[in-house]
């Protein structure tokens, strides 16, 4: 309908019933190669998503209503990060996400991965609450959303991540310092990148990694501060758990 081909022409969705709306974006989702790639349990995670997130934002802002068109991009952006994380990681392994927003990368991540645990660390509460509230929703128990300021976090804890994200965070060379401050061993910084950063940054290309439309700056991090009275924020659960 004419919905969907304002949304697929990138302009703004205009006034609508909700309905409508979330039919038009769970159907550009579902388009979305990545998407396609899961299997049905967690394609479905990756809708229950985005019903909880428009549900959960047509109360209480956690992301920009009139970017809503950028919505299946930035899904898909978000899935295929978990696709990549999910070929490198073993059993064990957990994943930290900086600034984590309105979920994206995090529950995309744990929605890709359930068996992992996935950190979602965020300075503000009404978002913190969403994503505990959509991470119970999803049933995703390993996935645990930490209220508190990144420098505030990293003066009193870390987490033993082996992969460290950051999707729209903070300028790209202030997010590994910051990475390094807040895990407790080496692990991977993955962060989602655009061709104008690649150019205006002059990224080289042996520190990314290209996924179709998608572009991921990748740093080795090392902990940079001692651990000694910190506390290890591991073994968490689903909730929102406060610094």
């Amino acid at each position: 309908g004419e919905l969907r081909e304002r949304l697929l022409a990138g302009a703004p969705p205009p006034p609508s019933r909700p309905e409508v709306l979330e039919g038009a974006l769970l159907e550009r989702c579902l388009e979305e190669e990545a998407v396609q790639l899961l299997d049905a349990a967690a394609k479905e995670r990756v809708l229950g998503y985005v019903r909880a997130l428009l549900r959960y934002n047509a109360r209480t802002n956690v992301y920009a209503r009139s970017s809503y068109d950028k919505l299946p991009f930035h899904v898909a952006d978000s899935v295929t990060l978990g696709l990549m994380i999910s070929e490198a990681a073993t059993p064990s392994s957990s994943v930290l996400d900086l600034g984590s927003g309105s979920g994206l990368p995090s529950l995309l991540l744990a929605a890709v991965n359930p068996q992992m645990h996935v950190y979602a660390l965020e300075s503000k509460s009404r978002k913190t609450r969403f994503l505990a509230q959509a991470g119970a929703e999803l049933r995703l128990p390993l996935y645990t959303p930490i209220t508190a300021n990144v420098h505030e976090f990293a003066r009193v804890s870390f987490v033993d991540a082996d992969f460290v994200t950051a999707k729209a965070f903070k300028p790209l060379p202030e997010v590994a310092p910051i990475a390094a401050a807040c895990v407790g061993r080496r692990a991977l910084l993955h962060v989602p990148v655009s061709e104008a950063q690649v150019r205006d940054i002059s990224l080289a290309e042996s520190q990314l990694l290209r996924r179709g439309r998608f572009v991921y700056y990748r740093e080795a991090v090392v902990p940079a501060r001692s651990l000694v009275k910190r506390r290890d924020f591991g073994g968490g659960g689903a909730g929102a758990a406060a610094v």
